[in-house]
């Protein structure tokens, strides 16, 4: 859910960027071509075409970073040549072209590319071939006011990008135990069923269920409960690798997504946190906490719902016998795994 919230974003920025350049550069290029200015009308016809490829190509592949970045590219290198070309009438249209560049990559490669962007303009015009400033007092102003430009844009988008990044946190981690929510469940199992169709790679999961936890809540309170949850989630990930993925699923389920595991490694890692949770959790008066497991790999999941509704009925069948145990799905009765 992280990432396609993120595409999301990057996508509808680029889409606004191309569309804005193209009819904002149309009517210059044909109005340049068609006055004899060929080389700027070709520059300009060259960033429309490339505003439209990578606008397709984030569409089509889902992908926005490499074609926000050809974006991003090729308009610094285009406004150095029109600027060669035309001097200081296009140098109004560089401020504009600025903010553009940090919507369509990260901060720091927007500022990069933009300081490099007037350094060549500067470079321009003590060249022989540019002269693209009528005095020092221009070159010195246009520099003052880009680099001011660029710091104050590189601000803006920074916290920008720090504050989308705390909102998806908060959308998608769950404030008591810092599991991640169910709501990003949904994308990180579609990814593994695509990994294992595509390249064979085998993922496990586990549907994890606190025993009699409603109890839990009636006798000692609902600050109790919570304690125990926030006590479980970091037991868990102290147990699976920094690759495998801790949902929270209901109130006391939880979703564990193991990537890259046969189900005989699942199994006897299942009953590992099985016995943490059963020796190192305890209750107020003492007694011992336990849970139920319900675990399947991903080779019998046509999508995320079935995969995850042959855990769902694995953690009913581990309930129904008695709890405190492991049961593997879609396995007879007799393979399930009890209770020593």
């Amino acid at each position: 859910m992280l990432q396609r919230l993120k595409n999301d974003f990057h996508l509808s920025m680029i889409t606004l960027v191309g569309v804005i350049a193209s009819g904002t550069l149309l009517p210059y290029a044909l109005y340049r071509i068609a006055t004899g200015n060929y080389l700027v009308g070709v520059v300009d016809l060259l960033m429309i075409a490339v505003s439209t490829v990578s606008v397709l190509m984030a569409w089509r592949t889902g992908d926005t970073e490499k074609p926000g970045f050809l974006m991003a590219a090729v308009f610094c290198f285009g406004a150095v040549l029109v600027c060669m070309k035309l001097g200081q009438d296009v140098l109004f249209w560089i401020y504009p072209l600025m903010v553009f560049i940090f919507f369509l990559v990260a901060p720091i490669k927007a500022l990069l590319l933009l300081l490099l962007m007037v350094s060549a303009i500067v470079s321009l015009h003590f060249s022989e071939h540019s002269a693209i400033f009528a005095n020092n007092f221009q070159l010195l102003a246009f520099i003052t006011t880009t680099l001011i430009t660029s710091i104050f844009a590189y601000i803006f988008a920074y916290r920008t990008h720090l504050q989308r990044q705390e909102l998806r946190r908060l959308a998608t981690t769950d404030p008591l135990t810092g599991a991640a929510t169910r709501h990003s469940l949904t994308d990180e199992l579609t990814y593994a069923i695509q990994q294992y169709q595509l390249k064979g790679v085998v993922s496990g999961l586990m549907l994890l269920d606190l025993d009699h936890f409603k109890r839990i809540n009636d006798n000692f309170g609902h600050q109790v409960g919570d304690q125990i949850l926030s006590q479980l989630v970091p037991l868990l990930k102290q147990m699976i690798r920094q690759q495998d993925s801790v949902f929270r699923y209901g109130g006391e389920e939880f979703v564990l997504l193991i990537k890259e595991i046969q189900l005989a490694d699942l199994h006897r890692l299942a009953e590992k946190i099985r016995h943490a949770v059963w020796h190192q959790l305890n209750l107020p008066d003492g007694s011992a906490l336990t849970t139920s497991i319900g675990i399947a790999t991903v080779q019998h999941a046509n999508d995320w719902e079935s995969w995850l509704q042959n855990a769902d009925i694995a953690l009913y069948q581990a309930k129904h016998q008695g709890r405190n145990q492991v049961v593997i799905a879609a396995l007879p009765a007799e393979q399930t795994t009890t209770l020593p």
